[in-house]
């Protein structure tokens, strides 16, 4: 993933509205020629994992932070705040123990580069070879519930981002997933799908990135699907198996090239963020953490 500037990450993960977009632009992006092709059926091949087997982070393989400053260190205004939300990632609410990864939560007034927030989260952001163009990314956890709680696992690099999901505490029911092509102009698509609530017990939350479509799955139910072509209507169109011919792109599908980082995070959302985060700083439950058993990136094999 390429380092970007303080002020380019602040723009990005603000999540800054695309402005002077038709709505057809918004779901046709240029006519290519469409080679077709058939369904690659070759196998998963593993090429990362944490099971969160020992008692601390392996940070041969995780930092606790947006590497967004120039040297890669912490030390920008975006590296520990994201955007809608009311929080500074800490280090210490980063924890492993009995086969997990906990990300916490508290109630606590601060301050990161003159950006006052009144709450801590906790964020793990993948590094070294652990960047990937196309695969499975596979994460089975828990869900907090609480009001305004935030949890996301996502992937980001160059200019694309997949949300494998978004939830809200109070809404533990509504998945959220969404593609952003953070180019100019932006040009996103997202979908949501209420399903029986994620708050209870451990789910398997999976997005399958192909070459032609990107496919998200809950406990091995399809939940969403984006196409690289969609039709005259801008509805996306099969991964495979299609006819050669000319066909509309989707603006939004991730970049071919791309390399995506894993994120982690756990954060408190403003007010009127993307959940209804607490207008007064709310002291948590114990036990309010997003709990994580494993994390695996899965490639085609040759």
């Amino acid at each position: 993933m390429r380092l970007l500037t303080c002020a380019t990450i602040a723009l990005i993960l603000a999540h800054a509205p695309a402005s002077g977009q038709s709505k057809r632009a918004k779901r046709l992006g240029p006519v290519e020629q469409d080679p077709g092709g058939a369904c690659d059926t070759s196998a998963w091949r593993l090429v990362f994992s944490d099971e969160f087997d020992g008692d601390a982070l392996d940070r041969s393989k995780w930092i606790t932070w947006f590497p967004y400053s120039n040297d890669g260190s912490d030390q920008c205004a975006g590296c520990r705040t994201m955007g809608a939300s009311n929080t500074i990632f800490r280090d210490d609410l980063v924890s492993v123990s009995g086969g997990q990864l906990h990300l916490g939560v508290r109630a606590r007034d601060g301050e990161w580069y003159g950006g006052r927030k009144q709450h801590e989260g906790a964020m793990v952001h993948s590094i070294g070879d652990a960047r990937f163009t196309h695969g499975r990314f596979e994460v089975r956890c828990r869900i907090p519930k609480g009001t305004g709680l935030w949890p996301a696992f996502w992937g980001f690099g160059g200019e694309t981002e997949i949300d494998v999901f978004e939830f809200c505490g109070e809404r533990t029911k509504l998945f959220k997933g969404a593609l952003h092509r953070w180019g100019s102009p932006k040009y996103s698509t997202s979908g949501r799908k209420k399903l029986r609530s994620l708050g209870e017990g451990f789910h398997d939350h999976v997005v399958e990135w192909e070459r032609d479509g990107v496919t998200w799955s809950i406990d091995g139910e399809v939940v969403m699907y984006r196409g690289r072509y969609v039709d005259e209507r801008g509805r996306p169109l099969p991964a495979c198996g299609r006819e050669p011919g000319e066909r509309h792109t989707a603006p939004y599908f991730p970049r071919a090239g791309d390399d995506l980082n894993i994120i982690l995070d756990l954060a408190v959302s403003e007010p009127k963020g993307f959940c209804k985060g607490p207008k007064r700083p709310k002291a948590w439950p114990e036990g309010s953490s997003f709990d994580v058993e494993h994390v695996r990136v899965y490639q085609r094999g040759r």
